[in-house]
């Protein structure tokens, strides 16, 4: 009865412990690399580009979705991005497999923490291609060029011109059999020509865009009359008549 007693104390002190060896062992399996791929391209300045790698679940492992997060870094000056981003891996006894990277690509306009925004892209695995989609070159390489253009407005938040970014052709399928080892090359124009955001509430002129008002008569450009009429609006802690200049 003693040693039933003796053993069952030995017990309880050693099997936290056993225990603990037994979850670092399995955690100890952590997550190793497996096949990856490279993307990566142009920037132009002022520009970054964040992208999430969000993985799936591919055996009957008990685990869930995951993500793998990698961005660049503004820069005043047209510039490079490279990611290297794994196709597959493991995390414990789980057999992780890329579903989407998803982009986010930022830029900025001014130096105002305000005067930052972005748009979406992505890039989506899939088994077998759409119709006409392109495919990788015979090299491993897949190229593709975005066209972001900047479109403005008069800020709801700040009364001044604000803008919005809009990007497109950012994204793309993919074969995930095709691609490991492979490059995909993603590059970014950005258009010199800035437009509306809204259709019909600015009036483009010889000297540039002018906001029209006149209608409701909000604090806002409003949808144009015949005749127009014109608002001012504030740029860079300016009063403005015409857009990108300020005055005519």
């Amino acid at each position: 009865m003693k040693f039933l007693l003796k053993f069952s104390y030995v017990q309880a002190i050693l099997w936290p412990g056993l225990l603990g060896i037994s979850l670092s062992a399995c955690s100890a399996l952590g997550s190793f690399g497996g096949e990856t791929f490279t993307l990566e391209g142009e920037l132009p300045a002022n520009f970054s580009l964040k992208a999430q790698a969000q993985y799936s679940v591919a055996n009957e492992c008990n685990g869930r979705w995951q993500a793998k997060t990698f961005q660049s870094n503004f820069d005043s000056a047209p510039h490079q991005y490279r990611f290297k981003i794994p196709v597959s891996y493991r995390d414990g006894l789980c057999e992780m497999q890329l579903s989407k990277v998803a982009l986010f690509i930022y830029g900025r306009y001014g130096g105002k923490e305000w005067q930052q925004t972005y748009d979406n892209g992505g890039l989506v695995m899939v088994d077998k291609l759409p119709e006409r989609a392109p495919e990788f070159q015979a090299d491993g390489t897949f190229t593709k060029r975005a066209k972001c253009t900047w479109v403005f407005q008069i800020s709801k938040l700040y009364l001044e011109i604000s803008k919005l970014l809009s990007c497109r052709g950012a994204g793309a399928y993919l074969v995930r059999e095709d691609l490991p080892d492979k490059t995909v090359r993603l590059g970014f124009d950005l258009s010199d020509k800035e437009r509306p955001y809204l259709n019909g509430y600015w009036l483009e002129t010889s000297t540039g865009w002018k906001p029209c008002t006149g209608r409701w008569g909000t604090r806002f450009e409003e949808l144009c009359t015949k005749p127009p009429q014109f608002r001012t609006f504030r740029m860079n802690d300016r009063e403005c008549t015409v857009y990108p200049n300020c005055t005519e």
